[in-house]
């Protein structure tokens, strides 16, 4: 049930977003959808959890499988207390830099830096307030309440696109559409609140400290915070590197690209966290000959949905690019395909990610990390000095490949998962597959001679029907097939 809320929730995310998104551009103006990216990345930046944020799942479903309550409760209260602290940290960080932001951006105007600075205040001011109650979503995840969690998600997803919408009707200020945003944001927290307290039975002890207690939680979430910050080497750091180099134009042709992959990105990650659970029981039953069959199982149909949104978007991408922002986002499409592409391949590993977490094996990923994204953040500056977006876009994808390659070694050698194997079962007959598919699809987009959204509509269908057809034929094994119908016959049953 909670991967299949994620995957509705997924769903209505991008439908709403793919509608009203070139609305909300049309309303603001290309320019300000730019700063819009800009502030809710240049926050992000700064929002550094140091790891806790995977420590609390970690923990709590190490802990439960071991059947220690009373170590659950100490840790947590921990946690909560690094969290305050942290919060009062960032937020003296923001304050001084709310007073630099002109000498960082120089390429803004000054009426476009007037304005950003309004942002900055509005969404800074939510992230303080929100910061200390992070922690909420690994509480619900650990403790396997993924319906819940996943309903909270579904609602902050509606509650943001009612807000945008209603707000855009009376008014086209980017001020006002980020507050409503924030709103959202807002009212979604006190939700997961509410069911914390109703669901889980967590007792949180604010006197526990200890050595022992934060040579363990330190020695976890250090290397968790180098992989936090290199995270944001990436797309959080590419609006600031465009506003350095490039200007607010080339930041909102960007924009619809990392939204795009956003959205596929949450597609590969829509089972992350719910295996953390079960990978850490086979742990501790030492029962890890089955993380490998779950590897795979998971990471063959991930394959397939993967596959399915990239090869689609390849086929008829750029028509959509220019009927949904216009033709003034058609190298957007481009740009989509380069940061999409190493997502496809790592998105399929999310159960050898999560046994890194689970074995306490993250000081590999952080140094990989370190060095791939210092790299990533380089390479797409330089380039962007002279390419704009499509520098930042490259420099990602080809860091990101090295870092997954790096990976996939650690998984063999530390990790004990048998990468080869994963490989032939998933990929030995998936490549030639999408090659045929590819092939087909681009050939059949090519001949349908129908234009505007009907025509796109027909040339979408089209290569989904030539994408099924040729997996049922070429990929899926005679378990899986008969899995997915009985699936089909569950669920039209219960439509029924």
């Amino acid at each position: 049930m909670g991967a299949l809320l994620s995957y509705f929730t997924m769903a209505f995310n991008i439908v709403a977003g793919l509608i009203y998104t070139p609305w909300m551009v049309a309303k603001i103006g290309q320019a300000d959808y730019g700063l819009y990216t800009l502030a809710n990345s240049l926050i992000a930046i700064f929002m550094l959890d140091f790891g806790l944020g995977s420590a609390v799942s970690r923990y709590i479903a190490k802990y439960r499988a071991e059947g220690r309550v009373e170590a659950i409760s100490n840790i947590m209260g921990v946690i909560y207390k690094l969290y305050i602290l942290i919060d009062a940290v960032i937020l003296a960080v923001l304050t001084v830099l709310y007073f630099f932001l002109g000498s960082i951006y120089v390429e803004l105007t000054p009426a476009e830096l007037e304005k950003f600075r309004v942002l900055y205040v509005i969404v800074a001011s939510y992230q303080i307030i929100a910061f200390p109650l992070s922690p909420l979503d690994g509480i619900l995840n650990a403790y396997e309440k993924f319906t819940q969690l996943k309903i909270c998600s579904l609602l902050y997803r509606v509650l943001s696109v009612v807000a945008v919408v209603c707000v855009l009707v009376f008014s086209s200020d980017v001020r006002i559409v980020i507050l409503a945003t924030v709103s959202a944001h807002l009212i979604t927290i006190l939700t997961k609140f509410i069911l914390t307290k109703k669901y889980v039975r967590l007792r949180v002890n604010f006197r526990a400290g200890g050595r022992d207690i934060y040579k363990s939680l330190f020695s976890f979430t250090a290397w968790t915070t180098v992989i936090s910050i290199m995270q944001r080497f990436t797309h959080s750091f590419a609006p600031s590197v465009l506003g350095i180099t490039s200007g607010a134009l080339e930041i909102g042709l960007y924009s619809p690209a990392v939204q795009i992959e956003g959205y596929f990105y949450s597609l590969g990650m829509a089972v992350n966290g719910l295996f953390l659970p079960r990978v850490s029981r086979h742990i501790a039953n030492k029962e890890e000959d089955q993380i490998l069959k779950l590897m795979i199982k998971v990471g063959r149909y991930q394959a397939l949905a993967l596959g399915l949104a990239f090869i689609g978007f390849v086929c008829v991408g750029q028509d959509f690019m220019t009927l949904w922002m216009g033709p003034n986002y058609a190298k957007s499409y481009y740009l989509t395909i380069i940061i999409l592409f190493p997502t496809l391949i790592s998105a399929t590993q999310q159960i050898a990610k999560t046994t890194v977490i689970a074995k306490k094996l993250v000081k590999y990923q952080a140094l990989c990390m370190s060095v791939t994204g210092v790299l990533g953040l380089g390479v797409s500056y330089l380039l962007s000095m002279k390419i704009g977006a499509a520098g930042v876009c490259i420099g990602t994808a080809a860091t990101s490949l090295v870092n997954i390659t790096y990976m996939n070694f650690i998984y063999k050698k530390k990790a004990g998962i048998n990468v080869f194997e994963f490989y032939k079962q998933c990929y030995l007959k998936l490549l030639p597959c999408y090659a045929v598919i590819l092939v087909l699809g681009i050939t059949v987009s090519w001949l349908i001679p129908v234009a505007g959204w009907f025509g796109l509509g027909i040339k979408a269908v089209a290569v989904g029907i030539i994408f099924v057809a040729v997996m049922l034929i070429g990929y899926t094994t005679k378990d899986e097939k008969k899995m997915i119908l009985r699936f089909l016959k569950k669920f039209s049953g219960k439509l029924r």
